[in-house]
């Protein structure tokens, strides 16, 4: 399981988009194709599904696309986000049928490939929400509620009590901001503030549980397993079967870990690692639509 550490490369990446959604939408633009890569290219590529590969590169293309999209238009819509998605959808399918491997975990590899383009288009609601009325301050809010689950993410502390901890954290912050920074007031009023920093902050600690759940289904898959190979001889060239373990030190240099490696490659640990991207991303793909609903229903 990642450590809790990596949630504040999290914090820091909040703290990082909202001074990026302060200087410029094109600021503002950049971080999210940062959080875009780093979901399409570290947790979707590194799930070890069949198909992952293309999935991934299918996905930052769209989300590539929207980005782009919204940012030329400057629009607060979600026409962008929308008018690609469906394509990219059909896409999906047709990179699917174009497999060379048959049809074997055909399901896993289409929901990956789908779940790929979706997720990866949803951090652009945050360039969206920049463009409506007060839309700079209304990031700034939930992306004060993004950061702090993910300071309290890292508290040493049982998990529920320190998401509730970071939403409590983002309340009260969101609270003395606006009462202590001139001009937020005007333009968010205090209880709208604090609704969209807790919010944000509830969706951020779904997505920690929700990577928590993963991290405990990935370390239950068996390092070792059994497989049967034929044992060949000089001289008959076959003989009987020969049971070796997969991804045991011990057999030798196994199919499952490369050559000369002496280090296994087991699907467990494949999993994990596509963990840590998405324990970093996560939260903004959560707390995006939360807050573009807010935002637009409280403020704008």
């Amino acid at each position: 399981m990642p450590s809790s550490r990596f949630s504040m490369v999290t914090a820091a990446l909040a703290g990082v988009l909202a001074l990026a959604s302060a200087s410029g939408a094109w600021l503002l633009a950049g971080g999210i194709a940062i959080v875009q890569v780093v979901f399409a290219l570290g947790a979707i590529r590194s799930s070890g599904v069949a198909s992952a590969r293309p999935a991934a590169w299918l996905g930052l293309v769209v989300g590539a696309g929207a980005l782009g999209w919204t940012l030329v238009d400057e629009t607060s819509t979600l026409t962008p986000v929308a008018a690609i998605l469906g394509p990219a959808v059909l896409a999906a399918f047709i990179t699917q049928l174009l497999r060379r491997d048959g049809r074997p975990r055909l399901n896993a590899a289409l929901s990956l490939t789908v779940v790929s383009c979706v997720l990866t288009v949803l951090p652009v609601m945050w360039l969206s929400l920049r463009a409506t009325s007060e839309g700079v301050h209304v990031v700034g809010l939930a992306l004060l509620g993004v950061g702090a689950v993910g300071v309290t993410e890292a508290l040493p502390i049982s998990r529920a009590v320190r998401r509730v901890l970071g939403v409590l954290v983002a309340s009260i912050a969101a609270a003395v901001l606006v009462v202590a920074v001139e001009g937020i007031d005007d333009a968010v009023p205090a209880v709208s503030a604090v609704v969209l920093a807790a919010f944000a902050g509830v969706m951020a600690a779904v997505a920690y549980a929700i990577e928590d759940r993963l991290a405990g289904e990935a370390g239950a898959v068996p390092d070792h397993v059994l497989v049967t190979v034929p044992e060949r001889t000089p001289a008959t060239g076959g003989g009987a079967d020969e049971t070796a373990t997969l991804g045991d030190p011990a057999a030798g240099s196994p199919a499952g870990s490369p050559a000369g490696s002496g280090e296994p490659v087991t699907e467990s640990r494949v999993r994990q690692e596509a963990l840590v991207p998405l324990r970093i991303a996560a939260p903004f793909i959560a707390a995006a639509p939360a807050a573009y609903v807010l935002g637009q229903l409280l403020v704008g």
